[in-house]
């Protein structure tokens, strides 16, 4: 995939046929993402993602090649970038090996954009077996899923392609910092750089969204796909231990974290835990922004209600939801218990990629949601 003149990420996915059924596969690091809206026209094929709004559009040049664009429709009708398929070549970056490995860290002390007014921090978790090397960064408000790529030379090179994120990390490794470059999609980047830090810290995600001043409760009150409104004062949730997801269906960090409520909510529901979504899209209709719902739905197999918080990007989540300080982050996950009282608000969502920051705050979840009950 062409991000920019001097940036190309290399992403590895699978494609097979099962009787009359194709399968594409997304290959992360860990992660497997199966696609099976995939249609064949002419001498190209079409992918559909079967979340994010967005699409490979590839034609066949002979056996071993493709070419054509991925196409992401959240961006706009014309955002597309050029993306160039090969067949059997495994390797991420490269597959050239080197006897005299450096030794890169687990974890890092991170700035991206240093010495401006919009630099911020994250916390570099990386794992390393020979030359492959895998892992995430955690932010304040999420993380950047599951990077994979290769240790060569001096320097590593990490990227991840979901539908939705195109990111490229280049690094040059002296010691023990990196210094290097971020790429996201077709437009944005910025330098970032590292020192080893196995102590590294970032704010405490429960302490950075709350309730304003003169609120005392947590209220909403918005339509679900029929159209009926839902509100926190209906019987469904009378006595009942609630978290309430603020999200999006283009956002994959909802994405991990619809996966994880999902089954929270099938393990707990028998005593009294409900859980509802409150969905700001970024559609040009509500007719869309149903159709992506339903689609996240689906995929992750969640049983509890999503309602249409905005179908829009001119809706504004802090006027709709008023008794909070601020939305820092798409998602924010607000636990209240069964007197209505708010035990814990969660900014972001650290998933499967940040290894045990993900079983921690399952762990710390869990024993909360059963507290609460």
């Amino acid at each position: 995939m062409q991000l920019a003149s001097d940036a190309v990420l290399p992403f590895n996915f699978t494609i097979s046929k099962n009787k009359e059924q194709w399968e594409v596969v997304i290959i992360n690091h860990n992660e497997r993402i199966s696609i099976n809206d995939v249609a064949f026209f002419n001498d190209s094929l079409r992918i559909g993602f079967p979340v994010f709004e967005s699409e490979l559009i590839l034609t066949i040049l002979d056996s071993s090649h493709l070419e054509g664009v991925w196409a992401n429709y959240y961006k706009g009708p014309d955002y597309q970038i050029p993306v160039r398929a090969t067949f059997g070549e495994s390797f991420r970056f490269s597959n050239q090996h080197d006897d005299f490995l450096k030794a890169i860290g687990s974890k890092y002390e991170v700035t991206f954009s240093p010495n401006t007014k919009e630099a911020y921090q994250a916390i570099g978790l990386f794992e390393q077996k020979g030359n492959d090397i895998s892992g995430t960064f955690a932010t304040e408000t999420g993380d950047y899923r599951h990077l994979a790529g290769n240790l060569l030379n001096d320097s590593i090179y990490l990227s991840t392609f979901d539908g939705s994120h195109a990111f490229l990390f280049r690094a040059e490794l002296k010691d023990s910092t990196l210094s290097g470059t971020f790429w996201s999609g077709s437009h944005f980047k910025e330098n970032w750089v590292a020192s080893l830090n196995n102590e590294a810290k970032l704010k405490n995600p429960d302490s950075l969204t709350f309730l304003k001043e003169g609120y005392d409760r947590f209220e909403f009150s918005f339509p679900d796909e029929t159209g009926k409104l839902v509100s926190l004062n209906d019987e469904r949730f009378n006595n009942k231990a609630v978290i309430v997801q603020i999200m999006g269906s283009w956002c994959p960090n909802c994405l991990d974290e619809t996966a994880f409520l999902s089954s929270l909510h099938k393990k707990y529901k028998v005593d009294g835990l409900e859980v509802v979504a409150l969905a700001f899209e970024r559609t040009k209709t509500k007719e869309k922004a149903l159709e992506n719902l339903k689609r996240l739905k689906k995929r992750t197999n969640a049983t509890y209600p999503f309602l249409l918080a905005g179908a829009t990007r001119e809706t504004d989540a802090e006027e709709a939801l008023p008794m909070l300080n601020h939305i820092m982050s798409y998602p924010t996950a607000i636990f209240i218990d069964k007197e209505g009282n708010i035990q814990r608000i969660h900014t972001g969502f650290y998933g499967p990629s940040t290894g045990k920051y993900y079983d921690d705050f399952v762990k710390e979840t869990e024993a909360l949601v059963e507290e609460m009950l």
